[in-house]
Parts: structure tokens; C-alpha cells; sequence
């Protein structure tokens, strides 16, 4: 008997233990299926941010996002958009979230909301490998310079360039990658693009050098859609918070831009000052 009460309390034990795990095994079950899920507006064609291969998403600003839902309790799903219509599909709210090496300015600030700036990044002009042009001249005497369209980088070579008269030709491009093309066919004389993107093409062995380095900076910064709906704007600040003092960020800068030096984010910047001094 007394054998046979300890196999029942052992028993007793084993089932209880089963219980527990299959309670918990189904609660973190209800708990993923119950996550809210938001639309990630990308651009798939802009490295190391975001880019597909083989119908997989990958690049720095994906799997943070995807540590930052994690941490923060949210999905992403990612909705690729071209780069010129992005923003306006975020503020029709046909997206939720805006990412992929987006740059904060004062304009596109009344029409979207920003959470705080994650990155700083300068702008790079590349030409092609056997070109003469420098600095100088690759952007002045009636060159053609390229950029993406809706990029700052294109938003600056007409307001600071092509608008106060410098005599210089802007061709706008879907995706950077059209650009390079372009570049390399010899169809365009320059490509003015983000330093970490350029850097990406650069080591890629693409037929490309820069000659210009740090005409401007940017912050770059997650977006929402406008008065922040679905709260997400702290979330996504706490998320890279968290990520930087985890380790998270420095793991993907070695892994996405290993030139780079890892800074403490997210930059505690206010936005009515910086723009109030830009005005």
C-alpha cells in the first residue's frame, strides 16, 4: 500500500506538471494569436535598411523592428511600397508603421508623426569607377545627377543646388538600385545617395567610387501614421531604447554596417526646436 500511494502521488505529480506546461503552452499560444498586427511600410530595394532576397525581407531596420515588437508586444507584416508614394500611404493610414532608413524633416512632419531619431546618417555622390568628375564638377556644368525620388538626398540637390542656380540636371528614380544602373551604364554622370547605401554598393564590387562625402546629415526615424492611432510612438521609442541597452543595436550594426560606430539612441532630440532653428 505504501509503495502504491507514492506511484499515486507521483502520479499526481507527473499530471500536474503536464497540466501546468499545457496551460502555459496554450496561454503563449492566445498571447502571440491575440498581438496586434500593424502594416511596416518598406521600401524592398534599399540596403542595408530593407531589402527582399528570395522573397525573404532582411536589413537593419527589419529585424530591429522586429526585436522592437518583441520587447514591446506588437507584429510587424511588411507592405512593399515605392519610395515616392510611401509617405503619402502613411498618411492615409494605408500603412501603420513608416521604416527603412527614413529621415526626419520639418515637412514631412506635418503630414506623418515621428518617433525619436534612431540613426544619423551623410549623404554620399558616387560616380563611375573610371570617371574624371570630382566633387566639383560632378555636380555642376549641367550634369546629370540621380537620386530616389522622395529622398532627402534628392530634395537636397534641388533646394540647395538646382533651386540657387547651380547648373545641374536631377534624375529621379524608383529605387536606388535603378540609379546605380544608370551610373554604371553611363547614363548618369553621378548618384547622390545615403553613406550607408553607397557604402553597401561600394562593397558589393559595383562599378561605382564616391567623391563626395558629408555635404549633409540626416536623423533617421521610425514614422506613424498621423496622431499616432494605435499608441505607437512610445512603444517604438522604448523598443530601441531597449535594443541599445541590450546589446540588440550593436549586434546589428556589426552585422548591416559594420563601418559604423555604435551611438546611445534613441537621440534625445526635440523636433519643434530643430525645426524652429531650420526655419
Amino acid at each position: 500500500m505504501i509503495k502504491g500511494e507514492r506511484m499515486f502521488k507521483f502520479s499526481k505529480k507527473i499530471l500536474g506538471g503536464v497540466f501546468i506546461f499545457t496551460a502555459l503552452f496554450m496561454c503563449s499560444i492566445t498571447y502571440a494569436a491575440d498581438l496586434p498586427v500593424y502594416k511596416l511600410g518598406i521600401d524592398a530595394a534599399f540596403p542595408p535598411w530593407t531589402w527582399a532576397e528570395k522573397g525573404e525581407i532582411k536589413g537593419f531596420d527589419w529585424e530591429l523592428f522586429q526585436y522592437i515588437g518583441e520587447v514591446e508586444g506588437f507584429k510587424v507584416e511588411a507592405a512593399d511600397i515605392p519610395w515616392s508614394a510611401i509617405i503619402t500611404a502613411l498618411s492615409k493610414g494605408k500603412i501603420d508603421i513608416l521604416a527603412g532608413g527614413l529621415s526626419y524633416t520639418c515637412k514631412r512632419a506635418q503630414v506623418i508623426d515621428f518617433a525619436l531619431p534612431h540613426w544619423k546618417t551623410d549623404y554620399w555622390t558616387l560616380v563611375k569607377t573610371n570617371s574624371k568628375l570630382n566633387c566639383v564638377t560632378a555636380m555642376t556644368k549641367g550634369a546629370n545627377v540621380g537620386a530616389q525620388a522622395g529622398t532627402t538626398g534628392y530634395r537636397w540637390l534641388k533646394e540647395e543646388l538646382k533651386d540657387k542656380g547651380v547648373d545641374i540636371n536631377i534624375k529621379a528614380y524608383e529605387s536606388v538600385e535603378l540609379g546605380i544602373k544608370e551610373l554604371e551604364n553611363g547614363r548618369l554622370d553621378a548618384l547622390h545617395v545615403d553613406s550607408p547605401t553607397a557604402r553597401g554598393f561600394i562593397d558589393a564590387k559595383r562599378d561605382v567610387k564616391y567623391v563626395c562625402k558629408g555635404l549633409h546629415f540626416d536623423y533617421s526615424a521610425y514614422a506613424v501614421t498621423p496622431g499616432d492611432p494605435n499608441n505607437l510612438i512610445e512603444k517604438i521609442n522604448s523598443g530601441i531604447k531597449k535594443a541599445y541597452e541590450s546589446g540588440k543595436i550593436e549586434e546589428l550594426v556589426r552585422k548591416y554596417l559594420p563601418w559604423a560606430t555604435t551611438e546611445q539612441v534613441p537621440y534625445p532630440v526635440d523636433y519643434k526646436k530643430f525645426c524652429s532653428e531650420f526655419k
